[in-house]
């Protein structure tokens, strides 16, 4: 099984049908929820589409490939598809981690060296 989280759609290529709507998840930002107090909080809340796209504040796409990511831990409570927000705010927590990481790689190499050995 594949591992979801290593697949770096932004310098290997991959089938615009995949890489597309992992962009656009990537793009989204959890700045719309104080995610400091509610991390810490012991409750248990459960968004479903409407009312992550009603709290914030992005299109109806956008919260569809969010539910639709492998990567996004959604469960089924009755017949609606929700995410818990410790959960949430973790997957953002780790998306962040995880493309910072890449940036940090890409940036170590040598890339003139790279491109020397293309060339021979």
């Amino acid at each position: 099984m594949a591992d979801y989280w290593y697949v770096d759609v932004y310098r290997y290529y991959t089938d615009s049908s995949y890489a597309r709507p992992r962009k656009i998840v990537d793009k989204l930002k959890l700045d719309w929820l104080d995610a400091g107090s509610m991390y810490c909080s012991p409750e248990v809340v459960f968004f479903n589409k409407e009312q992550l796209q009603e709290r914030s504040g992005w299109t109806e796409e956008e919260v569809r490939l969010l539910f639709f990511d492998k990567r996004v831990p959604t469960c089924n409570f009755g017949r609606k598809e929700v995410i818990e927000v410790h959960a949430l705010i973790e997957f953002f927590a780790k998306k962040e981690r995880i493309l910072r990481n890449q940036e940090l790689y890409w940036d170590s190499l040598d890339h003139d060296r790279i491109a020397r050995l293309q060339n021979l």
